[in-house]
């Protein structure tokens, strides 16, 4: 903590716009109840983790979009439910069922592939009531869903349901499709996962803002709001030893929540995803609005099908009917015998675990693993991996199709007084700047160096891109994350409108993680020194000290020091999300920048919100909130807070209605006078030195 006082300012003014709310306790118990997973788990998992929990313990106290309720629709989706248990008991009486068989969709032959994805656009084409069915079989994962299919022992199961109902409904229109998976194992693999050709317009199209190519194109959800991805933000594909470890345990009490490790937590793997993929996917009542979500759940129940098959092969066996756990720990909604919700097909939560599913209903194709099984020749949309050798991974999108091949972006907006096109076609084929590899945790990758005492001894020290941990070749790729921005979709309270928000400036202080080692080389009495660079050439600054908190091994720091700080708003009074970036630079003992993001507009009423800081990595920042102190009128000192801010109409006014108005907040400049910053409208700052409990006693 002392480390960290040199960079608190002090600041004069007096805050009536802007006031720090105590953190919730069912946020704060969730906290300080993971505190000691942060240094096995990137903490903006656990932030994940958390704040869904929260929103969905406490969604009546938001606004919710308006349950379907019309006749059409209704009857419909319990259709769906009698057209899936009837198949049942059809299948049943047979002694040969003949199950469909799922497989991961990079196996599957063009003609299969268009098949399901032709099925998949008429379910949102074919309207149904005021909907369509797809937005119709959305809904259902909204409401008492939030809470009774997450975060407990119901999440394998009602969601094991749920793929059933959704397939049975391409079913409807083509009785041919099966549900593939996405094994995003393969796309692990790569040295870069946003290349994969899964983002190929021939596969679910661009994981960058909102989607603009492939099948899905400008897809709208029930709300107005666009179909958006921020891939690659945060978060991490699912690693080969993330696998492994989820099926190297034996009953269910050890890879669920609440009661699992964080490195065995099949849930936690499942979120890390999300994270990744971002957008619709990130929000837990929007992500069933994104095609992908399903592939994604359909891999999920794939591995929890292995763990299953396993339970019933190995010594002692359990019996993975009767393996539902449930104690205290676990949320009510999601005891045993309780009918899942939302789903009409009058199956208790229990009944997941239900052997028939893929006894007698479907079964899985194994998922090509080693580079023989992914020969070209048999699945040309694999090939041998980059990371782990002699291990599958997905091919790359066509060049065409590359993110830094070409940038074309036309924007027309009267709202918005825009008209001018903007068109760029620059090209630039050289590699980029190396990056450091980010080493610091193995959550994902699972690592051994990293539970090896070997690695406080060496201090270490990230590895350049032409070296690697066991040899001189090391991951490296063309493309980081500073080329490209956030997507937002604006959606506030059922409603996407950039008019219902405004934005306040964020103050973001990070200081140099111990261990990184730049090009830029100390050469001290005609020799180079080792192990430094000129700017950790610093006894004061140049820590050695291993940060508490733990990152994701699958993520990089540009080599020229440029990175990323997230700063993310949750609603609390509102539904709504919004995150977006500041840029710092890693070289520096400190640097500091500024954020701007949003928040519910306070004419609308209560502005009340969670606003939370993490780097590219998966580390949380602490919040520090702006207090007038004893100090005398012109001494008000930061002091760490919650990071729940409630902001209110009355003045001073601290935000401002759009990007250049609340710049003006900060930035003062006369006629022929340059700028100068003045900090005294930030409220909230956030400091990221990684060394401390980011969440403190809450």
């Amino acid at each position: 903590m002392e480390a960290i006082l040199y960079l608190i300012p002090f600041i004069s003014s007096v805050f009536s716009m802007m006031t720090e709310n105590d953190m919730p306790e069912i946020l704060c118990k969730c906290f300080n109840e993971k505190a000691d997973s942060i240094t096995t788990m990137p903490a903006d998992l656990i932030l994940y983790t958390c704040v869904n929990k929260y929103l969905a313990e406490t969604w009546l106290e938001r606004y919710q979009p308006p349950r379907l309720t019309d006749p059409e629709t209704i009857n419909w989706l319990k259709s769906l439910g009698r057209k899936v248990k009837g198949q049942e008991d059809n299948i049943r009486t047979k002694r040969q069922a003949v199950r469909r068989v799922r497989r991961e969709i990079r196996t599957l032959t063009d003609a299969q592939r268009g098949r399901f994805i032709r099925a998949v656009q008429q379910l949102k084409t074919r309207r149904i009531g005021r909907t369509n069915r797809y937005d119709a079989l959305a809904s259902a994962h909204e409401g008492n869903a939030l809470g009774s299919a997450h975060g407990g022992p119901n999440f394998p199961s009602w969601h094991r349901e749920y793929l059933k109902l959704f397939e049975a409904a391409l079913q409807e229109i083509d009785n041919q499709v099966t549900l593939p998976y996405f094994d995003s194992r393969l796309d692990y693999n790569l040295r870069d996962p946003r290349e994969s050709n899964f983002w190929a317009r021939s596969f679910m199209g661009d994981h960058r803002g909102v989607v603009s190519n492939g099948p899905f194109r400008f897809w709208r959800q029930r709300n107005g709001a666009y179909l958006e991805r921020n891939g690659g933000a945060s978060g991490s594909m699912i690693s080969p030893r993330g696998v492994t470890n989820v099926l190297s345990r034996r009953r269910n009490i050890d890879i669920l929540s609440p009661w699992a490790n964080g490195r065995y937590g099949l849930e936690n793997y499942h979120n890390a995803v999300h994270m990744w993929v971002g957008g619709t996917m990130l929000g837990i009542n929007t992500a069933p609005g994104d095609p992908v979500f399903f592939l994604h759940h359909c891999f999920i129940d794939y591995v929890w099908e292995v763990f299953r098959q396993r339970q019933r092969r190995q010594r002692p066996r359990v019996d993975p009917e009767r393996d539902y756990p449930f104690d205290s720990r676990a949320p009510r909604s999601q005891t045993p015998n309780r009918i899942m919700d939302n789903l009409g097909t009058g199956k208790r939560n229990i009944d997941g675990y239900n052997n028939d599913y893929t006894d007698q209903y479907y079964r899985y194709a194994s998922s090509p693993r080693t580079c023989r099984q992914c020969r070209t020749n048999r699945y040309p949309n694999l090939r041998c991996g980059d990371l782990q050798r002699g291990l599958c991974s997905a091919k790359t999108r066509p060049v065409s199709e590359s993110r830094a091949k070409t940038f074309r972006n036309t924007i027309k907006n009267t709202d918005l007084g825009i008209t001018k096109t903007f068109s760029s076609t620059i090209t630039d084929n050289r590699k980029t700047t190396t990056r450091k590899r980010r080493s610091t945790g193995d959550w994902i990758v699972y690592e051994n160096f990293l539970e090896e005492k070997k690695v406080s001894e060496i201090r270490r020290m990230k590895r350049s891109t032409n070296s690697t941990r066991n040899s001189t070749k090391e991951r490296t790729t063309d493309t980081n994350n500073m080329d490209s921005s956030m997507q937002n979709s604006f959606l506030l309270d059922g409603v996407p409108d950039i008019k219902r928000w405004v934005f306040i400036p964020v103050k973001i202080v990070h200081r140099r993680p111990s261990g990184l080692l730049f090009g830029s080389k100390v050469i001290k009495n005609k020799n180079i020194v080792d192990r430094v660079d000129v700017y950790s050439y610093n006894n004061y600054m140049n820590y050695t000290d291993e940060e508490q908190q733990s990152a994701y091994s699958h993520s990089f720091t540009s080599g020229s020091g440029a990175d990323k700080v997230y700063v993310q708003v949750d609603g609390m009074s509102y539904n709504g999300k919004y995150v977006d970036y500041s840029i710092v630079d890693s070289r520096l003992p400190v640097s500091e920048s500024v954020a701007f993001v949003a928040v519910k507009n306070p004419k609308l009423n209560s502005s009340i919100s969670y606003i939370s800081a993490y780097d590219s990595h998966g580390r949380i920042c602490r919040p520090y909130c702006q207090s007038y102190e004893s100090y005398g009128p012109n001494s008000n000192q930061d002091r760490q807070c919650s990071g729940v801010v409630n902001l209110t109409e009355e003045e001073p006014r601290m935000y401002g209605d759009d990007i250049g108005e609340v710049t003006q907040l900060l930035y003062k400049s006369g006629k022929g006078k340059g700028f100068t910053r003045s900090d005294e409208n930030v409220f909230l700052s956030f400091y990221c030195d990684f060394h401390e409990i980011p969440w403190g006693n809450c």
